[in-house]
């Protein structure tokens, strides 16, 4: 009840210091509480694709961040709820899940697959354990970049390879290697 003049009174304030103001939102959710004006005032807003499953929910094991997932949250928020591409930036998991029973989920960094096995950063899935590799973390880098969303958010940094099998030297790759296509059309 108190969230969306909240957010409208501190963008105010914000806005006169010069700084912005964002929110991580679920991926397709928006929650009641959550007016049009409180919306309109974040500078932007990070997608959270990802969390589709979990430790919270461990009998439904398998992917927690897939493509079709990151396809359907850039639909939801510009699409139904009607919020511009450039305000978007797209939330990409740098960590996974694994589901060893249907009473039991734990988390692990994207870091540790590749550290168990460098191939790893090449999958998306080891046996029960669900994260993003190198692949899926280019392909929507590029989903984002089609449709015209401001960015990539990353949760968390500090889960990355810090080893050329890196997921971040794999987003700023990709998003030179489109930056000079483009500028190698014009």
């Amino acid at each position: 009840k108190g969230y969306s003049p909240f957010v409208t009174e501190l963008d105010a304030a914000l806005t006169t210091r010069g700084k912005s103001l964002s929110a991580a939102l679920p991926n397709s959710t928006r929650f009641s509480n959550i007016s049009d004006e409180a919306l309109e005032a974040f500078d932007f807003i990070n997608i959270m694709a990802y969390d589709a499953t979990g430790p919270w929910r461990p009998s439904t094991s398998g992917q927690h961040s897939s493509y079709s997932f990151a396809q359907k949250g850039i639909d939801f928020w510009k699409n139904t709820v009607g919020i511009e591409g450039v305000k978007l930036t797209l939330g990409v998991p740098f960590y996974g899940y694994t589901f060893t029973s249907s009473t039991e989920a734990s988390s692990f960094t994207y870091g540790s697959m590749v550290e168990l096995n460098s191939s790893n950063a090449e999958l998306d899935q080891i046996g029960n354990s669900y994260y993003n590799g190198r692949p899926t973390i280019k392909n929507k880098v590029n989903l984002a970049l089609n449709n015209n969303v401001g960015g990539i958010m990353i949760w968390e940094l500090g889960q990355d390879s810090f080893t050329e099998f890196s997921l971040l030297k794999t987003i700023h790759e990709e998003v030179e290697s489109r930056t000079a296509e483009k500028i190698g059309c014009q």
